[in-house]
């Protein structure tokens, strides 16, 4: 397994299990932050690796990845989906540093607010380890949102009404 392969591979399941435990057993808050902390830093690594191997540090040439892969799935060629990455690690990167810097706030936050960013989390997996994604990462990605949304369906109500 690669290393650009590798590490998001491994990020989605990290991620997958941080959300799991933080939603099946809500006051094991430390697990749960080392497993987001864990998955975020193989995301931002992946997405490194990937400018560093695959697109040569160059924004254009992934934005012209991006906009081809994304044709090939859509038939919509369009490489803002990279502008959207972007803002979902930078999004994912601030909500770890508040679980760092003040995990009482963020645990005190509006479950609307918490439901929310459960659903954007799962769209963004189901879109980049699922619909984009082939082989043993999509396997690896199915398993990991269909997990999330179990431990959703089965104890989000209860755990998201009290975060």
């Amino acid at each position: 397994m690669g290393g650009v392969r590798g590490t998001i591979i491994l990020a989605t399941a990290l991620w997958a299990a941080a959300e799991v435990v933080r939603l099946v057993r809500p006051h094991a808050i430390e697990p749960a932050r080392q497993l987001w902390t864990a998955a975020l830093i193989l995301a931002v690594l992946h997405a490194a690796l990937a400018f560093a191997s695959v697109y040569g540090w160059s924004h254009h040439t992934a934005m012209l990845a991006t906009a081809r892969q994304t044709a090939s799935v859509t038939g919509l060629e369009w490489g803002g989906g990279l502008f959207v990455n972007y803002l979902f690690l930078a999004a994912w990167t601030l909500d770890t540093l508040w679980w760092w810097r003040a995990p009482a706030a963020r645990l005190a936050r509006s479950p609307r607010l918490e439901q929310l960013r459960l659903a954007c989390f799962v769209f963004m997996f189901i879109n980049g380890a699922i619909v984009f994604a082939a082989g043993m990462a999509r396997a690896a990605g199915i398993m990991a949102v269909a997990a999330v949304c179990a431990a959703w369906a089965v104890h989000g109500r209860r755990t998201l009404r009290h975060v």
